[in-house]
C-alpha cells in the first residue's frame, strides 16, 4: 500500500532505512516525480556514500564485469569503475539503480551475482555494500520490460508515493523528509536468533508457504515467499523491532519480502502466539508452562528457547534448555521438542561440562533413529 499520509511515508522512510541498514536490496516501486531518487540519495546524512546509476545507460558487462584477456591467456571479468568506487570507499556504500525496469532483461539478468553475492566481475564488494532500485509501475512506465521471477525475489519491494501534506508544506518550507539509516543496536544478535525461530515455526506449522511462486507474470515481478526472503523477513523484522520501529514499520518489510497475502498471514499468526520469555522458562525449567498449548507454539517456544542458549552459551544454560524441553514432552508430547533436543546434543551444540537433566528417556526412541543415542 503506497503512503497517502505523513504516518504512512514516515513508515516507508523508515522500512527504507532497515533495508539499508541490513544489507538487503531494496525495489521502491512508484510514479515519476515522487522523490525515489531524492530520498534514497538522502542517506548521505548518515555518512554513507550513494553511487547512482541510470539502468537504461549501461551494457550487462558495465554490472557483472568486462571480459579482459590476461597475460597469461586466461580471461578475467574488469569490474567496471562504480564497483572499485564503492570497494574502496572508506564508508558504507549503497549502489543504486534508478529506472530499473528500464534495463533490459540481460542487464537485469546481470544484475543476479551482485545483489546477493556483492560480487561485479572479478571484484568481491565488501559486507559494507549494498544495493537498492527504483521502478515506475508498468501502467505509467514509458517503456520498460518486467521483472524476472529470480531478479524480482531478491530485492525487497516497497510501494512509493508522496502524500500532498507532505509535499505542500515542503513546499513551502524547502525542507523535505529525509531518511535516517539506524546504526544496529547491541540487542540485533538476539533479536535475529528469536525472529528467525519464529519464522521456523510459522513455516512448521504452514509447510506449503516455504516456496510459492505466483503463476502470473506480473506477480512473478513482486514479493513473493521463498526461502531467500524468509530469511530477508527474519533479518528485517529483528532489525525494525531492536530499533524500536512500529508495527506498520514491521509489516511494510514483511509483505515487502514474502507478498502481502503470506506476510498477512503470517503476522496475524504471529500475533495470536502470546509466547513465554525464553530467558523465565530457563530461569524455572519450564515447569507446568506447556499444558494445553498448541504444537506449534510449544515448537516456536522451544525454538526461541533454543536461540537464548546458542547467544549466550554455557553449561548451565544448556542444561536448563534440556530441562524444558523435558517439561514440553511430558506435558504435550515429545514431538515438537526432538527438533530442539537433536541439535542441543550434536557435539558443536553441546558444551563442555554440560550435564543432562532427569527424565531424558522421554526422548530415547527418536534419539536412537537419529543415531545420538546408542540402542
Amino acid at each position: 500500500m503506497s503512503a497517502r499520509d505523513r504516518a504512512s511515508y514516515q513508515s516507508n522512510l523508515d522500512a527504507l532505512a532497515v533495508c539499508i541498514a541490513v544489507g538487503i536490496p531494496f525495489l521502491l516501486w512508484g510514479e515519476p516525480g515522487a522523490g525515489k531518487t531524492a530520498v534514497v540519495e538522502s542517506a548521505v546524512r548518515s555518512g554513507w556514500h550513494v553511487e547512482t546509476l541510470i539502468i537504461s545507460h549501461y551494457e550487462p558487462s558495465d554490472i557483472s564485469g568486462l571480459p579482459v584477456v590476461q597475460k597469461d591467456g586466461t580471461v578475467a571479468l574488469a569490474a567496471p569503475d562504480w564497483a572499485h568506487r564503492v570497494a574502496h570507499c572508506q564508508q558504507r556504500a549503497l549502489v543504486f539503480f534508478d529506472e530499473w525496469t528500464t534495463g533490459t532483461p540481460s542487464v537485469q539478468a546481470a544484475s543476479l551475482r551482485p545483489l546477493t553475492h556483492r560480487q561485479v566481475g572479478s571484484l568481491q564488494l565488501p559486507e559494507s555494500v549494498t544495493f537498492g532500485a527504483a521502478a515506475n509501475p508498468a501502467d505509467v512506465a514509458a517503456a520498460g520490460w518486467e521483472l524476472a521471477a529470480p531478479t524480482a525475489n531478491r530485492f525487497v519491494h516497497l510501494d512509493w508515493a508522496l502524500p500532498l501534506d507532505v509535499f505542500t508544506e515542503s513546499l513551502v518550507t524547502g525542507s523535505w523528509p529525509l531518511i535516517d539509516v539506524p546504526q544496529t543496536p547491541n540487542s540485533h544478535g538476539a533479536e535475529v536468533a528469536g525472529t528467525r525461530a519464529l519464522v521456523s515455526g510459522f513455516l512448521r506449522a504452514r509447510g506449503g508457504q516455504l516456496s510459492s511462486v505466483p503463476s502470473d507474470a506480473a506477480s512473478r515481478g513482486r514479493a513473493f515467499p521463498t526461502p531467500r526472503t524468509w530469511d530477508y523477513t527474519a533479518r528485517l523484522v529483528a532489525m525494525a523491532r531492536a530499533c524500536g520501529y512500529s508495527s506498520d514499520v514491521v509489516r511494510l518489510l514483511v509483505h515487502g519480502a514474502i507478498g502481502a497475502a503470506t506476510g498477512h498471514e503470517f503476522l496475524t499468526w504471529l500475533a495470536a502466539l502470546d509466547l513465554p520469555d525464553p530467558e523465565w522458562l530457563l530461569e524455572c525449567g519450564g515447569a507446568a508452562q506447556f499444558t494445553g498449548m498448541r504444537a506449534d507454539r510449544v515448537y516456536v517456544t522451544l525454538q526461541s528457547v533454543l536461540a537464548a542458549v546458542s547467544t549466550t552459551r554455557s553449561p548451565e544454560r544448556w542444561t536448563a534448555a534440556m530441562a524444558v524441553c523435558v517439561s514440553a514432552a511430558n506435558e504435550v508430547g515429545v514431538d515438537p521438542a526432538v527438533p530442539v533436543v537433536r541439535t542441543l546434543l550434536r557435539e558443536d551444540g553441546r558444551p563442555p561440562g554440560a550435564e543432562l537433566p532427569p527424565g531424558m528417556g522421554v526422548f530415547a526412541a527418536p534419539l536412537v533413529l537419529a543415531g545420538l543415542l546408542a540402542s
